[in-house]
């Protein structure tokens, strides 16, 4: 009887009746994430570039977090927090059993440890942030319960938004163990790195919002390009950034998944006031009816691009001022009629400064050029590289016209306020009082509705006074390879690979 019952269960194996699939599966589970370089530190909180961020966040997390589901903070490590009417005092309780991944439950003095190391309460040398020289004390209450103090006169309602991005880390960690062996309590845990090539993670069970349904995870160096695509049809890589191009080729494909959003970052054209002709608002308004911004959209843009009125996307449905898309419509001959009242009659040229390395901005400088000559503008391109844009045209702003991908955030006075009088990144050298005023009314409000106002008003009157020309977000689009659907974008850098799902008939 026993011989029969193994002979009928193998029989069930070779047939394939037995459940399993020809994979193994840790490979149905297991993904590849094409990366374009290496990182200078897999320590959080350490190494400021994005392409180092969307990678490393999948290991940490902090009291708050972005859901991008309803795109806003919530709580994270923290169930709930309190803050004082003055904005000095946040009090965070932690959630119950929550562990770190070498499963050490998280306490209070962890929440402690991090905040200091971050801000150098202690030693003198912050990690991270102008924003930490501000922090005044961080007490433990007891176990579950923080306080962290920041200094009168210093503290911003913004800066919820600075103590989300502080990653939680085990009390007495050294730098020296977290550059070598990370230890976090994000949905992932280091298992290997190998700098210049790859970085490996691995599914954290005790993960306080469930484990990942991916159970490892190598971040791969891949050059972009061609070569990517072939990668990805191969099976190679699991996921890859689709532009135009490379959406039209792998929408062949069935049952490839594409998630398709908006991005959160604003494609501007930026006119320097220093430039005599951009001084009058007519030529400003003019150039900007004279773009026809939906044609770029349908030519160069991803399927979620939205079209723009102001330095917000509606991303962040919250904050953001709807209409103001529509104030200045395509309309060359209205365009035309503003250029003559001004005193330009097919004698208006300037010089449109983008960086070499972007594509995208200098296929949109040409839609630009041909538009703009409709109305007698002479544009001259002038593509230079980041290494020189960075420099001159970002810091010193010293340009005439220039684009330029500006990136988002979910924090919205990060956003505006770099139209604040003075700001380093004022690129177009803006000044208005009254955007000044509400900015500084909106970093002492802590009341949601009446920021969200705020916030509103100061787009209302970017727009009114046409502070740049506001071109669209345009949007994000990536593929995963047919055993897996979901993926959630984020309005920063981050891949998370935990909001992927192992597709139901994968076994």
């Amino acid at each position: 009887m026993k011989k029969r019952i193994v002979a009928v269960l193998m029989a069930f194996a070779l047939l394939g009746l037995g459940g399993c699939s020809d994979e193994k599966p840790e490979q149905n589970t297991r993904m590849v994430v094409p990366i374009k370089v290496g990182f200078n530190s897999i320590a959080p909180d350490t190494d400021f570039s994005a392409a180092t961020k969307e990678v490393i966040r999948n290991m940490n997390a902090g009291l708050m977090r972005f859901d991008p589901d309803t795109r806003t903070l919530v709580p994270g490590l923290a169930e709930s927090y309190t803050v004082t009417d003055d904005g000095r005092t946040y009090t965070f309780k932690l959630r119950d059993n929550l562990k770190f991944h070498n499963g050490k439950t998280i306490t209070g003095e962890d929440v402690k440890y991090s905040f200091e190391r971050v801000s150098g309460l202690k030693t003198g040398k912050p990690i991270v942030g102008d924003w930490n020289k501000n922090l005044k004390d961080v007490k433990v209450i007891d176990d579950k319960t923080v306080e962290i103090d920041i200094k009168d006169g210093a503290q911003k309602s913004s800066d919820i938004y600075n103590i989300a991005d502080v990653a939680i880390i085990p009390n007495g960690i050294s730098e020296q163990e977290l550059e070598k062996h990370p230890i976090g309590a994000g949905p992932y845990k280091f298992v290997e790195y190998i700098p210049g090539q790859k970085i490996v993670l691995e599914a954290f069970n005790d993960y306080y919002l469930g484990a990942p349904d991916v159970k490892e995870v190598e971040f791969k160096v891949y050059k972009e390009g061609a070569g990517r695509i072939l990668s990805f049809k191969n099976g190679e890589i699991d996921y890859l950034p689709l532009d135009v191009e490379s959406l039209k080729e792998i929408q062949k494909d069935k049952n490839v998944h594409i998630v398709s959003s908006l991005g959160n970052d604003v494609n501007v054209l930026y006119l320097n006031n220093s430039f005599k002709p951009f001084q009058d608002k007519r030529v400003r308004q003019a150039i900007w009816e004279a773009i026809d911004i939906q044609r770029i959209i349908k030519g160069l843009a991803l399927p979620e691009a939205a079209q723009l009125g102001s330095h917000m996307s509606p991303y962040l449905k919250e904050f953001y001022e709807n209409g103001l898309q529509n104030k200045y419509p395509y309309n060359p001959e209205k365009a035309r009629e503003l250029l003559m009242e001004a005193g330009y009659n097919n004698n208006l040229s300037f010089t449109l400064t983008t960086i070499s390395e972007n594509t995208f901005e200098n296929d949109m400088a040409l839609f630009i050029k041909e538009d703009l000559a409709k109305v007698g503008v002479t544009v001259n391109v002038n593509p230079i590289p980041w290494g020189q844009y960075l420099p001159e045209v970002y810091k010193q702003h010293k340009y005439e016209a220039a684009l330029l991908r500006v990136a988002g955030y979910p924090d919205p006075h990060r956003i505006l306020q770099r139209y604040e009088t003075g700001y380093s990144s004022n690129m177009g050298e803006y000044s208005n009082s009254e955007v000044d005023q509400l900015l500084a009314k909106a970093s002492k409000t802590y009341d949601q509705q009446e920021k969200i106002k705020i916030y509103k008003k100061i787009q209302d009157i970017l727009n009114e006074d046409i502070a740049a020309v506001y071109l669209m977000d345009q949007g994000v689009s990536v593929a995963l390879s047919p055993r897996f659907i979901g993926y959630k974008t984020y309005p920063y850098a981050y891949i998370d690979i935990s909001s992927i799902k192992i597709k139901k008939d994968t076994k």
